[in-house]
């Protein structure tokens, strides 16, 4: 019973961050994005760079939990505005990967620089003794989200 206490605990938690999450930090990010670029784009951007190296459309539509016919309509808006290119793979030139262009990098490096400071002006109003909790909270949801199973693999994160 106690383990359905903590799920029911963990429910009602999650439940009561998400508007929170949405309006004080989803919504001001999206709104920072370039018109070219969408939420979903910009997070296909971020999941090449945190995997490192290029990788199949099955294996970028996975890790996105998209559908691959919806991540190859990413894929070729990214394409078409150079921030990642398809490469034949070395050892089997029936495959190709999806790599990040130079152009990629700096985007995602000027976005930070550009737009660090919007989310500074935010961070910085938190209070001194809960700024470690949330350095604390943040670590482990990025420890811990990136495990979870996706609850719907046929819909699109934004959708």
């Amino acid at each position: 019973m106690e383990n359905q206490h903590d799920i029911r605990e963990m429910e009602r938690l999650l439940l009561g961050v998400l508007p929170w999450w949405n309006y004080r930090l989803a919504k001001p990010f999206k709104a920072l994005l370039d018109e070219e670029v969408s939420l979903e784009m910009y997070y296909c951007i971020q999941v090449l760079q945190w995997t490192g190296k290029p990788v199949t459309m099955s294996e970028l539509a996975q890790s996105m939990h998209m559908p691959k016919q919806q991540m190859t309509k990413m894929v070729n808006r990214l394409v078409e505005q150079g921030f990642v290119e398809r490469v034949y793979d070395p050892s089997d030139r029936r495959v190709i990967r999806i790599r990040l262009t130079e152009k990629a990098v700096r985007y995602s490096e000027q976005f930070l620089d550009q737009n660090a400071g919007e989310f500074r002006r935010l961070l910085e109003q938190i209070d001194e003794k809960d700024r470690e909790d949330f350095v604390r909270a943040m670590a482990v949801l990025l420890r811990v989200l990136p495990n979870l199973p996706c609850p719907a693999p046929e819909r699109g994160m934004g959708e």
